[in-house]
Protein backbone atom coordinates (compact mmCIF):
# COMPACT_ATOMS: atom_id res chain seq x y z
CA UNK A 1 0.00 0.00 0.00
CA UNK A 2 0.86 3.28 -0.49
CA UNK A 3 1.03 6.51 1.97
CA UNK A 4 0.37 9.22 -0.72
CA UNK A 5 -0.92 9.85 -3.84
CA UNK A 6 2.06 11.03 -5.37
CA UNK A 7 3.58 7.42 -4.17
CA UNK A 8 1.23 5.73 -6.07
CA UNK A 9 1.62 7.85 -8.97
CA UNK A 10 5.33 7.41 -8.89
CA UNK A 11 4.92 3.94 -8.67
CA UNK A 12 2.29 3.57 -11.53
CA UNK A 13 5.03 5.49 -13.82
CA UNK A 14 7.61 3.23 -12.93
CA UNK A 15 5.59 0.47 -13.74
CA UNK A 16 4.09 1.87 -17.05
CA UNK A 17 8.13 2.67 -17.50
CA UNK A 18 8.41 -0.97 -17.40
CA UNK A 19 5.49 -2.37 -19.06
CA UNK A 20 3.48 -0.12 -21.16
CA UNK A 21 5.20 -0.74 -24.18
CA UNK A 22 4.63 -4.65 -23.44
CA UNK A 23 1.14 -3.93 -22.65
CA UNK A 24 0.51 -1.34 -26.05
CA UNK A 25 2.02 -4.50 -28.32
CA UNK A 26 -0.14 -7.38 -26.82
CA UNK A 27 -3.58 -4.67 -26.95
CA UNK A 28 -2.18 -4.05 -30.96
CA UNK A 29 -1.97 -7.93 -31.39
CA UNK A 30 -5.29 -8.45 -29.59
CA UNK A 31 -6.73 -6.11 -31.74
CA UNK A 32 -4.86 -6.91 -35.25
CA UNK A 33 -5.99 -10.76 -34.36
CA UNK A 34 -9.87 -10.55 -33.77
CA UNK A 35 -9.60 -8.10 -36.54
CA UNK A 36 -8.10 -10.13 -39.06
CA UNK A 37 -9.92 -13.01 -37.91
CA UNK A 38 -12.86 -11.46 -38.67
CA UNK A 39 -12.09 -10.39 -41.92
CA UNK A 40 -10.30 -13.53 -43.27
CA UNK A 41 -13.92 -15.86 -41.88
CA UNK A 42 -15.83 -12.78 -44.34
CA UNK A 43 -13.45 -13.60 -47.43
CA UNK A 44 -13.82 -17.20 -46.93
CA UNK A 45 -17.89 -16.19 -47.00
CA UNK A 46 -17.83 -14.55 -49.55
CA UNK A 47 -15.49 -16.86 -51.73
CA UNK A 48 -17.73 -19.33 -50.44
CA UNK A 49 -20.79 -17.29 -52.09
CA UNK A 50 -18.65 -16.37 -55.19
CA UNK A 51 -18.39 -19.94 -55.75
CA UNK A 52 -21.65 -21.09 -55.04
CA UNK A 53 -22.92 -18.26 -57.65
CA UNK A 54 -20.92 -19.88 -60.56
CA UNK A 55 -22.07 -23.20 -59.74
CA UNK A 56 -25.83 -22.20 -59.80
CA UNK A 57 -24.94 -21.01 -63.39
CA UNK A 58 -23.77 -24.32 -63.99
CA UNK A 59 -26.51 -26.47 -62.56
CA UNK A 60 -29.71 -23.81 -64.15
CA UNK A 61 -27.85 -24.32 -67.77
CA UNK A 62 -27.92 -28.37 -67.27
CA UNK A 63 -31.67 -28.54 -65.95
CA UNK A 64 -32.81 -25.93 -68.76
CA UNK A 65 -31.09 -27.52 -71.29
CA UNK A 66 -31.78 -31.38 -71.31
CA UNK A 67 -29.27 -31.50 -74.56
CA UNK A 68 -26.90 -28.46 -74.74
CA UNK A 69 -25.81 -27.00 -78.01
CA UNK A 70 -21.89 -26.38 -79.21
CA UNK A 71 -22.45 -22.78 -77.70
CA UNK A 72 -24.02 -23.84 -74.48
CA UNK A 73 -21.77 -26.32 -73.72
CA UNK A 74 -18.74 -23.78 -74.39
CA UNK A 75 -20.03 -22.16 -72.08
CA UNK A 76 -20.75 -24.48 -69.22
CA UNK A 77 -17.08 -25.10 -69.58
CA UNK A 78 -15.68 -22.53 -68.95
CA UNK A 79 -18.03 -22.16 -66.09
CA UNK A 80 -16.32 -25.89 -65.61
CA UNK A 81 -12.96 -24.37 -65.56
CA UNK A 82 -13.58 -20.88 -63.62
CA UNK A 83 -14.68 -23.14 -60.76
CA UNK A 84 -11.68 -25.22 -60.82
CA UNK A 85 -8.84 -22.62 -61.21
CA UNK A 86 -10.47 -19.66 -59.02
CA UNK A 87 -12.43 -21.73 -56.28
CA UNK A 88 -10.66 -24.99 -56.22
CA UNK A 89 -10.49 -25.59 -52.50
CA UNK A 90 -14.77 -25.57 -53.11
CA UNK A 91 -16.33 -28.68 -52.89
CA UNK A 92 -18.22 -26.98 -55.71
CA UNK A 93 -14.96 -27.23 -57.75
CA UNK A 94 -15.04 -30.64 -56.87
CA UNK A 95 -18.88 -31.30 -58.22
CA UNK A 96 -18.08 -29.29 -61.48
CA UNK A 97 -15.13 -31.09 -62.39
CA UNK A 98 -17.55 -34.22 -62.04
CA UNK A 99 -19.69 -32.17 -64.27
CA UNK A 100 -17.15 -31.75 -67.26
CA UNK A 101 -16.47 -35.86 -66.69
CA UNK A 102 -20.16 -36.15 -67.67
CA UNK A 103 -19.99 -33.91 -70.80
CA UNK A 104 -16.59 -36.19 -71.75
CA UNK A 105 -18.55 -39.11 -71.32
CA UNK A 106 -21.74 -38.25 -73.30
CA UNK A 107 -19.17 -37.40 -75.85
CA UNK A 108 -17.08 -40.41 -75.83
CA UNK A 109 -13.86 -39.10 -74.37
CA UNK A 110 -12.81 -40.98 -71.36
CA UNK A 111 -9.72 -40.34 -71.22
CA UNK A 112 -10.69 -37.03 -70.82
CA UNK A 113 -13.60 -37.72 -68.33
CA UNK A 114 -10.72 -40.07 -65.79
CA UNK A 115 -8.90 -37.01 -65.66
CA UNK A 116 -11.35 -34.79 -64.60
CA UNK A 117 -12.71 -37.19 -62.40
CA UNK A 118 -9.33 -37.50 -60.68
CA UNK A 119 -8.73 -33.77 -60.23
CA UNK A 120 -12.04 -33.80 -58.53
CA UNK A 121 -10.45 -36.66 -55.92
CA UNK A 122 -7.51 -35.25 -55.48
CA UNK A 123 -9.42 -32.01 -54.35
CA UNK A 124 -11.96 -33.73 -52.69
CA UNK A 125 -12.41 -33.30 -48.69
CA UNK A 126 -15.59 -35.39 -48.00
CA UNK A 127 -15.37 -39.01 -47.52
CA UNK A 128 -18.59 -40.22 -48.80
CA UNK A 129 -17.94 -38.49 -52.09
CA UNK A 130 -15.10 -39.57 -52.30
CA UNK A 131 -15.57 -43.35 -52.44
CA UNK A 132 -18.51 -42.31 -55.18
CA UNK A 133 -15.51 -40.79 -56.85
CA UNK A 134 -13.34 -43.64 -56.96
CA UNK A 135 -16.60 -45.60 -58.33
CA UNK A 136 -16.71 -43.68 -60.92
CA UNK A 137 -12.96 -43.79 -61.71
CA UNK A 138 -13.00 -47.32 -61.49
CA UNK A 139 -15.73 -48.04 -63.67
CA UNK A 140 -14.24 -45.87 -66.49
CA UNK A 141 -11.12 -47.78 -66.07
CA UNK A 142 -13.01 -51.28 -65.92
CA UNK A 143 -14.41 -49.65 -69.56
CA UNK A 144 -11.27 -48.96 -71.07
CA UNK A 145 -9.65 -52.17 -69.84
CA UNK A 146 -7.75 -51.30 -67.13
CA UNK A 147 -8.68 -54.13 -64.76
CA UNK A 148 -5.64 -53.68 -62.18
CA UNK A 149 -5.94 -50.14 -61.82
CA UNK A 150 -9.75 -50.32 -61.29
CA UNK A 151 -9.36 -53.04 -58.25
CA UNK A 152 -6.64 -50.27 -56.90
CA UNK A 153 -9.18 -47.42 -57.07
CA UNK A 154 -11.64 -49.20 -55.10
CA UNK A 155 -9.32 -50.89 -52.96
CA UNK A 156 -10.55 -48.98 -50.02
CA UNK A 157 -12.76 -49.19 -46.59
CA UNK A 158 -16.50 -49.28 -48.89
CA UNK A 159 -18.33 -47.55 -45.62
CA UNK A 160 -21.85 -47.12 -46.47
CA UNK A 161 -21.68 -48.60 -50.19
CA UNK A 162 -20.69 -52.09 -49.84
CA UNK A 163 -22.75 -53.52 -52.32
CA UNK A 164 -21.70 -50.75 -54.80
CA UNK A 165 -18.05 -51.76 -54.53
CA UNK A 166 -18.50 -55.37 -54.60
CA UNK A 167 -20.67 -55.68 -56.97
CA UNK A 168 -18.01 -53.68 -59.44
CA UNK A 169 -15.11 -55.63 -58.01
CA UNK A 170 -17.77 -58.68 -59.04
CA UNK A 171 -17.75 -56.93 -62.38
CA UNK A 172 -13.53 -56.18 -62.55
CA UNK A 173 -12.65 -60.11 -61.53
CA UNK A 174 -15.40 -61.27 -63.90
CA UNK A 175 -13.66 -59.03 -67.24
CA UNK A 176 -10.40 -60.52 -65.83
CA UNK A 177 -11.98 -64.33 -66.14
CA UNK A 178 -11.89 -64.18 -62.29
CA UNK A 179 -14.97 -65.92 -61.89
CA UNK A 180 -14.99 -67.73 -57.96
CA UNK A 181 -13.66 -64.23 -57.02
CA UNK A 182 -16.53 -62.29 -59.03
CA UNK A 183 -19.01 -64.96 -57.58
CA UNK A 184 -17.44 -64.47 -53.99
CA UNK A 185 -18.07 -60.33 -54.64
CA UNK A 186 -21.36 -60.45 -55.77
CA UNK A 187 -22.06 -62.38 -53.18
CA UNK A 188 -20.97 -59.86 -50.59
CA UNK A 189 -22.82 -57.13 -52.47
CA UNK A 190 -25.83 -59.23 -52.49
CA UNK A 191 -25.92 -59.86 -48.81
CA UNK A 192 -24.96 -56.30 -48.24
CA UNK A 193 -27.83 -54.83 -50.50
CA UNK A 194 -30.43 -57.67 -48.67
CA UNK A 195 -29.56 -56.69 -45.12
CA UNK A 196 -29.92 -52.80 -45.93
CA UNK A 197 -33.53 -53.83 -48.32
CA UNK A 198 -31.94 -52.97 -51.17
CA UNK A 199 -33.66 -54.26 -54.48
CA UNK A 200 -30.91 -54.58 -56.70
CA UNK A 201 -32.55 -57.00 -59.27
CA UNK A 202 -29.14 -57.06 -61.95
CA UNK A 203 -26.99 -57.67 -58.69
CA UNK A 204 -29.48 -61.04 -58.20
CA UNK A 205 -29.05 -61.89 -62.12
CA UNK A 206 -25.27 -61.52 -61.71
CA UNK A 207 -25.13 -63.70 -58.74
CA UNK A 208 -27.48 -66.33 -60.06
CA UNK A 209 -25.63 -66.82 -63.41
CA UNK A 210 -22.54 -67.41 -61.34
CA UNK A 211 -24.28 -69.61 -59.29
CA UNK A 212 -22.43 -72.99 -58.86
CA UNK A 213 -24.74 -75.89 -60.56
CA UNK A 214 -24.06 -79.59 -59.17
Amino acid sequence: MYDTDEEQIEALKKWWHQYGNTLIVAIIVFIAGYFGINYYQHGVQSTKEQASDVYQKLVDMNIENQTLSAEQKGDAEKLIEQLKSDYDKSTYAVFAAMYGAKFDVEAQDLDAALTELQWALEHNKDDALGKTLRLRIARIQLTQGKTDEALKTIAVDAGAQVANFEELRGDIYLAMGKVDDARTAFQLAYNDAKEKQLNRPVLEMKLNDLAVTE
